[in-house]
């Protein structure tokens, strides 16, 4: 499957070569191709980045439902898509549960430049407010910046563009965690 480059990219580091090296053959050449292509770094309007899976894993690890699970995205709502068993699943810690599912990294990760797909597959509609409101998370600087509810919502928080705040992912998907409970996965 060939990789249909992101419009609006902003690099923000190459992917490491170790880390290209580690997952060959491993996932998807598509992932290979992306990596390669772009590297690192925020794409439809800042509500999609390309991670690092390795930092990723050092950071959130212990809060992958399971260790296998490679990173590969995350979204300005603070959610991961991982790859794990030749699929593709959407850990919305925003909302302590897993959603979508697919065997190709086209339907969940490159359909993402349409605002339709996002909102259908990735629930962006509060990133896009927050976006319009305070700004989109596009700069370099914003690259481990998400728009996160004060109060996550596992927790009894509001969903609102007015009860969001700009916070690093690392540390809101820990408290998150840390309120609701790991993200249950049965399959």
């Amino acid at each position: 499957m060939t990789f249909r480059p992101f419009e609006d990219f902003v690099p923000v580091a190459p992917v490491p070569a170790a880390t290209i090296q580690k997952y060959s053959g491993a996932l998807e050449e598509a992932v290979l191709e992306m990596w390669q292509l772009h590297g690192l770094g925020i794409a439809a309007n800042g509500f999609l980045k390309i991670i690092d899976p390795e930092v990723y894993k050092e950071m959130i690890g212990e809060y992958l439902p399971r260790p296998n699970m490679v990173p590969l995205f995350a979204t300005g709502l603070g959610d991961i898509v991982v790859a794990e068993a030749g699929n593709y699943r959407i850990l919305q810690f925003r909302r302590a549960r897993i959603s979508g599912m697919s065997s190709s990294i086209r339907h969940l990760g490159l359909k993402i430049t349409s605002a339709d797909w996002r909102q259908e597959i990735y629930d962006s509609a509060p990133y896009d407010e927050a976006a319009s409101t305070y700004g989109p998370l596009t700069a370099r600087a914003d690259f481990d910046d998400i728009y996160a509810y004060e109060l996550p919502l596992p927790a009894g928080g509001v969903e609102s563009a007015q009860s969001v705040t700009r916070a690093r992912i690392f540390e809101h998907i820990a408290l998150t965690t840390q309120l609701a409970g790991p993200i249950p996965f049965a399959g």
